[in-house]
This record gives C-alpha cells, sequence and structure tokens, in this order.
C-alpha cells in the first residue's frame, strides 16, 4: 500500500527508514565518541589555545541549537493539530536556529584563528578543528532535510496522518543536538 503523496515509501517501509535512521545516529555517536576518546588521550599536550571568549561563543552556539530542537517539537505539534502554517512557522524557525548555529561555529573558528591558533599549532585545537566541522558537516545534512520538510509544508504537502518524514529528521536533528551537548561538555571541561 503507497501513500499519496510519496509513491515510493510504503506503509511497511517507514519502520525500515526508521531503524536506518537510528542506526545511522548510532554510527555517528560512535564516531564523534572515538574523535573525543582521542582528544581526551592528548589533553595535556598544548595548553592555553581555549580562551573565555570561545567558550562563550561556543555557549551562545549550544543555546541556538537547543532553541532549534524546542522549535522543531514546536512544529511537530502544530503538525499533529493539522496546522500547516504554524508548522511551518516553527519549522523556518528551528532552520534559522540552525543556520545561527553554524555561523556560530564559523565565528568560534575565526576567533581561533585571529588569536593565532591553527590546526598544526595546538594538537588540542587540531581536535576542535576536527570535530566542529565533522558535526557542522553531520548538521548540514540535517538542515537540508530540514529544509525539504519546510519546503513541503509550505507546499502543502506534509501530511499530519503521515509524518514519517518529519519524524525521521527530527530523530537526526535532536540527536545531533545531543552530541553538540556532549561535544561542548568536552571541550569546556577539558580545555
Amino acid at each position: 500500500m503507497a501513500t499519496s503523496s510519496q509513491p515510493w515509501i510504503t506503509t511497511a517501509a517507514v519502520p525500515r527508514l526508521r531503524r536506518a535512521v537510528w542506526m545511522a545516529m548510532a554510527a555517528m555517536t560512535m564516531f564523534f565518541l572515538a574523535l573525543t576518546y582521542a582528544y581526551l588521550e592528548r589533553h595535556g599536550l598544548a595548553a592555553g589555545w581555549f580562551s573565555p571568549q570561545l567558550g562563550a561563543i561556543l555557549g551562545a552556539n549550544t543555546a541556538l541549537l537547543v532553541a532549534s530542537s524546542l522549535a522543531l517539537l514546536r512544529a511537530r505539534q502544530f503538525l499533529a493539530a493539522r496546522s500547516l502554517r504554524g508548522t511551518l512557522r516553527w519549522l523556518l524557525t528551528a532552520l534559522g536556529f540552525g543556520l545561527g548555529f553554524l555561523a556560530g561555529q564559523a565565528l568560534a573558528w575565526w576567533s581561533l584563528f585571529t588569536a593565532g591558533v591553527y590546526i598544526g599549532d595546538h594538537p588540542n585545537s587540531g581536535f576542535f578543528f576536527l570535530v566542529t566541522a565533522a558535526h557542522a558537516v553531520h548538521l548540514a545534512i540535517a538542515l537540508a532535510l530540514l529544509a525539504w520538510v519546510a519546503s513541503r509544508a509550505w507546499r502543502g504537502r506534509l501530511v499530519p496522518d503521515r509524518a514519517w518524514l518529519m519524524d525521521l529528521t527530527s530523530i537526526i536533528w535532536h540527536c545531533l543536538d545531543i552530541t553538540w551537548i556532549y561535544l561542548f561538555l568536552v571541550l569546556v571541561l577539558y580545555r
């Protein structure tokens, strides 16, 4: 039995898609755990590269990402209430906060560059650049999914009864949010 708005997705395929997304998120989590383990093992090699200004930028970025997740939760509530206008408004809010997070990460990198901290100069800063770049790539993919969901809502093609696309995007988004909070805590506590 195929859905009308997504003829290539059958009702039976949705649980398989959900499992695939959870497996991808587990693999992503293991990737970031391995990176932070390496970071913690090399922790004492270089000090003085993590400034209070960088910590403040990363804290603001974390707040943006949490706000984005809350906006996405609100969008799902509006979809369940069958309000596509409210869904679209909150999806665009989540998208805006997510873009703000990426802009904030670019600002964090810029603050390191202007302070003379580069990948090759400090071993720990190299891990910072690697971890934040990897997270940014994952987040950019999630932003593209979020934009796709928003475009479907804008065109009136986001069906509340079959909200699998919103659900899968939410799983990815919230996992990235939790991953960033973990990374932020590791970076702040082990600077």
